[in-house]
């Protein structure tokens, strides 16, 4: 098993799980990990890991930093 560190930002926050660190399992997607925590992957518009932005089919490793950013809207 790998230990994730999540961040969710913005409104993504009141979607995500009280603690920040995840076990994930070897080989898992980000999109993957945004599916089981039962968020719209729509909303979801930014993926940092390791402070570089990255797909949501990148598959996480150990020890990775995530950062989901949602969309921002405007008007």
């Amino acid at each position: 098993m790998k230990n994730v560190h999540l961040t969710l930002v913005g409104l993504l926050k009141k979607y995500g799980p009280a603690q920040s660190s995840l076990t994930v399992e070897p080989g898992r997607t980000v999109m993957e990990v945004i599916e089981d925590l039962g968020l719209n992957p729509d909303l979801v518009a930014i993926v940092m890991v390791n402070g570089r932005q990255k797909f949501k089919s990148y598959r996480l490793q150990d020890g990775d930093n995530v950062k989901l950013v949602p969309m921002v809207g405007g008007g």
